[in-house]
């Protein structure tokens, strides 16, 4: 970082620019976040990638494996067959899993063969009770019976639960062996598979929807593995809360029925909120009101939207999100808007205003998908890879004394306006004592206001910024968390107000006024130890009202910022320690108060408000909770 750089607001121009950078555009922020509404990526308002509750084991109901499996009817107390012939019955190719090998000899000297990929086909059966001598010669048939039940514990030991080899009644001592191998299925949807919905209520979902999501359900022949991994997915599928499963025999030889209740996720959210969350410049108390519904076009999108208030700013977002193409790629637009005056005391008769907006639309796509499955006696994490691209566009008209006037860099007579493209990459690991977000965005600038004035910072209108982002948690105890969180961005060039790294305030260094500094590079960190009590002696996370359930904790934060021209922020590091106190006695309320102690004096001009004394606050109302 360079030293010696100029203050914020060394002239009257760039105090303007600071303040109005500060009152920032809508965001959603902690505790107060509609249902799976997409934040703000970068900029002043960008909010840390949102990490998961922890992994919650589910299982499917039924012993699948012991009720499907075709079993096997002839009796023979001996036998000559003179060759054998495997008939098939069903579609697709069995093959087993990856590194499968067959066990040991059985006691009676039995042993399955099988090398590289050979699937469980007629072949492969057929070579079976040839190699095992049981054709050509006279045999025990209770040989041929358990080398038959031999081959059906392959099929099973490799999720094929409900497919497997039968004795066909054609068989005839002295003849050819006659075997029928039943791959199973689950039938089509009308037959095999049973969907329902809890309280009849499927909340704008529909059975095309589910189907969708559990490709395995209709594959041939039917693997369980396969199945159940499908099923946890879409047990944690955005739209839906929570899903029950059973499967269960058919009515002949490798049928199986599958009948499931599904959970659909509330329809409908409505919060309510208070927080000092905004640059006191514009009125640091912050009044919203949001929501959202599920469902409303399609199933399985998203419409979401909230609107807030301060004394000098007025903001709102609206985002929609779709599932297109097919259940891994979702459509996302956004549009914001804020109207912003600087109320403080000091500067009010300045007159400053800003108007700003911005549309962003795009494609995400998932390429990792992978659910939370049982391991060596625990449990691997669910994992998700997304990539995306965004095409944004903002526009920010600023005033002075009622005349356009230019305060931020790139404006032209007041102006600021810019299009970017954006790609987005988001990770998410979910195990059941840790979880792990971490999102990256690369932005190219396409085109944007430059002026001609000397001495006036003129970002690159093709400018490039990297910002990466990481949440982890690590739950010690039943009580006790870790949290982590790292941010930091790159740039090669000024940046445009919207695109440059915030530090101060609730989402990053507490302990200092909401966007205290705006910067074209900077790195942030915090650490967090919490711990969750109760009062009335309830288990932590019980579905209950609980009015003594509470989470305190302490927490370190700090940040360097650096700008690609002058002037440089003032102070480039900050640094703070301090504790919060939430209560969180049910879905339908929280509340949560923080101090932070700072370590570096910002040196600010005028009055100094509550977060200027390290206090911030938040409260949140859901009422459709209660």
């Amino acid at each position: 970082m360079r030293k010696g750089g100029k203050r914020f607001g060394r002239s009257g121009a760039a105090l303007g620019a600071a303040l109005l950078a500060t009152a920032g555009f809508p965001a959603i922020a902690v505790g107060q976040q509609a249902q799976g509404m997409p934040s703000e990526r970068t900029g002043p308002m960008a909010q840390p990638p949102a990490l998961p509750d922890y992994a919650e084991p589910t299982a499917l109901d039924g012993g699948v494996a012991e009720q499907v499996r075709p079993v096997q009817t002839m009796r023979y107390e001996g036998a000559f067959f003179t060759d054998v012939r495997v008939e098939t019955e069903g579609e697709g190719i069995a093959r087993p899993v990856p590194a499968w090998q067959p066990d040991a000899a059985d006691p009676a000297g039995l042993r399955l063969s099988h090398t590289g990929s050979d699937p469980f086909d007629a072949v492969w059966v057929e070579r079976q009770f040839v190699t095992n001598g049981l054709v050509g010669s006279s045999v025990d048939m209770g040989r041929v019976v358990a080398l038959t039940q031999l081959v059906n514990r392959a099929f099973v030991n490799n999720g094929y639960a409900n497919s497997g080899v039968l004795i066909d009644g054609s068989t005839r001592n002295g003849q050819a062996l006659v075997l029928r191998l039943v791959l199973g299925s689950l039938g089509e949807m009308s037959e095999g598979i049973a969907i329902g919905w809890v309280g009849d209520d499927s909340a704008g979902l529909n059975e095309r929807y589910v189907i969708e999501r559990l490709p395995s359900a209709l594959s041939r022949p039917f693997n369980v593995f396969a199945f159940e991994r499908d099923f946890r997915l879409l047990a944690h599928d955005r739209a839906i809360d929570s899903v029950d499963a059973g499967l269960r025999p058919g009515e002949r030889p490798g049928a199986a029925n599958l009948s499931m209740l599904v959970r659909p996720k509330d329809r409908f959210d409505l919060y309510f909120g208070a927080a000092n969350n905004r640059a006191p410049s514009v009125g640091g108390l912050r009044l919203a009101a949001g929501g959202s519904m599920r469902n409303p076009l399609l199933a399985g999108d998203l419409l979401s939207a909230e609107i807030g208030f301060t004394d000098g700013l007025t903001d709102g977002i609206a985002s929609y999100e779709a599932p297109v193409f097919d259940p891994h790629t979702f459509l996302i637009l956004r549009a914001a808007f804020n109207d912003v005056a600087v109320v403080e005391q000091r500067l009010a008769d300045l007159d400053i205003e800003s108007r700003e907006w911005s549309v962003e639309g795009g494609i995400s796509r998932r390429l990792v998908d992978s659910p939370l499955i049982p391991e060596s006696g625990g449990w691997s994490p669910a994992r998700s890879l997304d990539i995306g691209v965004l095409l944004a566009h903002r526009r920010t008209k600023t005033y002075l004394l009622g005349e356009p006037f230019s305060f931020s860099p790139g404006a032209v007579n007041g102006r600021a306006e810019y299009t970017a493209l954006r790609f987005t990459q988001d990770y998410v690991e979910q195990g059941t004592r840790h979880v792990l977000a971490i999102s990256l965005t690369e932005t190219v600038g396409l085109d944007g206001t430059r002026p001609t004035a000397p001495g006036v910072l003129k970002p690159n209108r093709n400018f490039v910024a990297v910002l990466g982002q990481a949440s982890f948690a690590q739950r010690l105890t039943n009580r006790l968390e870790l949290n982590l969180r790292l941010a930091g961005q790159y740039s090669s060039g000024t940046l445009y107000s919207g695109e440059r790294f915030s530090i101060g305030g609730e989402n990053s260094v507490r302990g200092y006024r909401e966007n205290l500094l705006l910067a074209d590079r900077a790195l942030f960190a915090s650490a967090e130890l919490a711990y969750s009590l109760s009062l009335t002696g309830m288990t932590a996370g019980a579905p209950a009202f609980d009015w003594g359930a509470f989470r305190l904790a302490i927490f370190a934060d700090g940040a360097i910022a650096d700008n690609s021209e002058q002037p440089e922020p003032f102070p480039d590091d900050v640094a703070s320690v301090g504790a919060s106190l939430a209560w969180v006695p049910s879905r339908a309320i929280f509340a949560r108060i923080s101090y932070g102690e700072a370590l570096r004096d910002p040196q600010l001009a005028g009055k100094r408000y509550l977060q200027d004394r390290g206090v911030q606050f938040r409260i949140t109302l859901r009422p459709l909770e209660f």
